[in-house]
């Protein structure tokens, strides 16, 4: 229940919802609030090239094109 609070927060004090690991399966739907759009599309593709089978850091998520959960 704090989480939208925190996460705004994070927001107002230019900090980041992603660590070294991945934003993990709760967080990619608060990835906008500290890489822009551009960032997250990079990241997806570099995703996409390296991994195609999706078997590497599983469960580390990247939010798809609505801003929901995907790969």
């Amino acid at each position: 229940m704090i989480e939208p609070f925190v996460m705004d927060y994070v927001r107002k004090v230019s900090g980041s919802v992603s660590a070294e690991h991945g934003v993990g399966q709760q967080k990619p739907a608060f990835l906008h609030y500290s890489k822009s759009q551009a960032m997250i599309q990079t990241m997806g593709t570099l995703k996409a090239a390296l991994d195609p089978n999706h078997i590497l850091n599983p469960y580390k998520m990247l939010p798809d094109a609505s801003g929901e959960s995907g790969l």
